[in-house]
């Protein structure tokens, strides 16, 4: 297995042409709160997620049709706590920018619905992004590819973060009252970012502001989860020279990460390599404006997806999983028509109208939901 490690990774370093000097600048849709670019596969274009979360890019079911099936095979367990084994492909000839990747194996999983609604194909992950250096501009949408030796001239201008590339992993480190936090840089997990149960215990959660949510999430297998997790403002912590105080969900979690959500409207530059990742500013609050509830397409019918505990459609008695019968006087009768809606409504921060089966109306406004006490 080492040897065929050995091979692959020979293959994939020489195909990428590391030392040659280039700069590739690609725009990028963030759907889902994701960094998604063009990847072609034999010359058919494909839209992938960029995720330092994943160890191995995935493609999501096409790979079975088109391109070739190994022997090798990967067993993943998701985070619904579902075991499944997934098979190795060969990738064939690949393209991102100007770079051509060949001697590549892609994993293959089952059809993800709500990244086939947003015409996601699959992701990129570790195992590709480590032979480059990338800069993300969230504010302007670009994603900058260099070679894993060339760091830009502007990176004089930014803040290096205490980070580290370990076991196929990217970890950033804050430190607070002594206490040091490692936290996965995870730009697949879109919005979220969350926090260990054992690094949760040392945050103090009863001295800052809260929100406890009923909510849920589709996994990597597109399985429906129900969880409660607490959200609360990390309080400010230090990173080597920058100030970082992300928003948290936790819900019993094994481990921390730090998602998207605390980039916005900010330039990263990642370089697995030479272990570093530096932020275009020196401090980043994050931000939690959000709707007390929203809504989904599930079991054949319009229902709340989520909902904070102790809001004002809580205490209407609404909870988790009861039916809609229109929403903003609409009826919706597929997941996909229904979530595309809702993502560009509530990104307008627009109020919306909910009818439930009981006949009430509720209207539903959007707003900072972690004020200081």
């Amino acid at each position: 297995m080492k040897v065929q490690f050995l091979i692959f990774a020979f293959f994939l370093l020489t195909q990428l042409a590391v030392g040659q000097k280039f700069q590739d600048t690609i725009p990028f849709r963030n759907d889902l709160g994701l960094v998604i670019i063009p990847v072609s596969f034999n010359g058919v274009e494909k839209q992938f997620a960029l995720d330092t979360g994943a160890e191995y890019s995935v493609a999501y079911d096409w790979a079975n049709n088109e391109l070739k099936k190994t022997n090798k095979t990967l067993n993943v367990v998701s985070s619904s706590g579902l075991r499944s084994k997934m098979r190795f492909y060969k990738s064939g000839t690949i393209n991102i920018g100007s770079r051509k990747i060949t001697g590549h194996r892609i994993l293959n999983t089952a059809r993800n619905d709500i990244f086939s609604c947003h015409n996601i194909d699959g992701i990129l992950g570790v195992d590709i992004i480590k032979e480059l250096n990338w800069k993300i501009d969230f504010k302007q949408k670009l994603l900058v590819m260099y070679p894993s030796d060339f760091m830009p001239d502007d990176l004089d201008s930014m803040h290096e973060l205490d980070f580290n590339f370990t076991d196929n992993h990217p970890y950033v480190y804050m430190q607070r009252k002594g206490n040091r936090f490692e936290f996965l840089l995870d730009t697949g997990a879109g919005k979220s970012s969350n926090i260990s149960q054992k690094d949760y215990n040392l945050t103090n959660i009863d001295d800052f502001p809260q929100a406890e949510i009923y909510t849920g999430n589709y996994d990597v297998n597109g399985l429906f989860a129900t969880t409660k997790p607490k959200v609360f403002q990390f309080p400010e912590s230090s990173s080597k020279n920058v100030k970082i105080s992300p928003v948290i969900y936790y819900n019993n979690q094994k481990s921390s990460k730090i998602g998207n959500n605390l980039w916005e409207g900010l330039s990263l530059f990642l370089s697995l390599k030479k272990n570093q990742l530096y932020v275009s500013s020196s401090q980043k609050k994050g931000a939690y404006d959000n709707y007390p509830c929203y809504v989904s397409f599930h079991k054949g019918a319009m229902r709340i997806m989520s909902i904070v505990k102790g809001s004002a459609i809580w205490n209407l008695g609404v909870r988790q999983g009861d039916e809609i019968l229109r929403y903003n006087e609409q009826q919706f009768t597929d997941f996909c028509t229904l979530d595309q809606y809702q993502r560009q409504l509530t990104k307008s921060g627009e109020p919306f109208t909910i009818e439930l089966k009981s006949g009430v109306k509720v209207t539903l406004t959007k707003s900072e939901s972690l004020k200081n006490k």
